[in-house]
């Protein structure tokens, strides 16, 4: 019996990436994402689409989360979900530099103190389609990244956007009940238990883990199933650990730079907090498009697909 010849290898097809290894092949990725990517990708124009969008939406959801809560405790006489919502909508700022968080908080606590009972009219059809606004720039944003385009009608995608924000409201009352029975939970055990009293300052941050981890699942649940294209959990990972991460640190010197060097109440007068803000959104929005990039480069990296440019 003889043995079957073995046939050649097949040469990589043409403008294929490189098969380096190590510190070479994350060089390349990362000049892929960078440069292929951000630059040259129009990804700072949907950076500042997304900005917008978190804005724009940012209060409408806030009041639609409040508004939803408030009209079932009234029907169902359920008074904690209320706080709930309060502590739940309070617990975003939570992931927000303290700058950020300063700006933005009284003008929202004022205007969800003049919207209760006024939501489930009309006008909250005005709210859905705003904050679902935010899933569609999520959703165009990341299909360049990925290079995708989505041929879905219009209102499939509102549906699906529909479905992500309630996803995100449930998953806030959720963290909100957490917050409110957190201290309820420690005055029960403390009696029984009183060496873990000067734990209580890890105890507290536990609703703070629970809001990080629900930006993760956010950010996974976006990279997964927004785009137009099949992905898998081990595709879209190393970019949902690296905009987390970024996000951390962009924090960090975001709040680092408003305190030292921040002249946006000089440039802009009243409009300064807003700026501010927008400011910090457009770098968020073009860290979570650099995480998708990254993903792409890798991507392209591992099959040995040629760049599309």
């Amino acid at each position: 019996m003889s043995a079957e010849p073995l046939s050649p290898p097949t040469a990589p097809p043409a403008g294929a990436p490189p098969r380096r290894r190590g510190w070479r092949a994350a060089g390349w990725i990362t000049w892929e994402a960078l440069y292929w990517g951000l630059l040259r990708n129009e990804s700072f124009a949907h950076a500042s689409n997304i900005a917008f969008s978190v804005l724009f939406s940012l209060f409408p959801f806030m009041i639609l989360v409040t508004g939803i809560a408030g009209w079932t405790a009234s029907q169902w006489g359920v008074g904690e979900l209320t706080a709930a919502a309060e502590q739940g909508t309070g617990g975003i700022f939570a992931v927000l530099p303290e700058q950020v968080a300063a700006i933005l908080k009284p003008e929202i606590t004022a205007v969800l103190e003049t919207s209760q009972g006024r939501v489930l009219t009309v006008g909250a059809l005005l709210l859905v389609i705003i904050v679902t606004g935010l899933v569609e720039s999520l959703r165009m944003g990341l299909n360049y990244a990925y290079r995708s385009y989505d041929t879905r009608h219009f209102l499939i995608r509102r549906l699906e956007g529909t479905f992500f924000m309630l996803i995100a409201a449930i998953v806030i009352l959720g963290l909100g009940f957490l917050v409110v029975v957190l201290p309820v939970l420690w005055g029960l055990l403390l009696p029984h238990f009183p060496d873990i009293a000067p734990w209580w300052s890890y105890f507290n941050r536990i609703p703070l883990g629970f809001f990080t981890l629900a930006v993760f699942l956010f950010l996974f649940s976006a990279h997964l199933w927004l785009p137009a294209r099949h992905q898998s959990v081990v595709g879209v990972l190393p970019g949902v650990v690296l905009t987390l991460t970024l996000w951390f640190v962009a924090g960090l010197v975001f709040s680092w730079y408003l305190s030292h060097f921040s002249g946006y109440a000089k440039t802009y007068a009243g409009l300064g907090g807003a700026v501010a803000s927008m400011l910090f959104f457009y770098i968020v929005g073009l860290i979570f498009l650099l995480g998708a990039e990254i993903n792409h480069a890798i991507d392209l990296w591992r099959t040995g697909t040629p760049p599309d440019h």
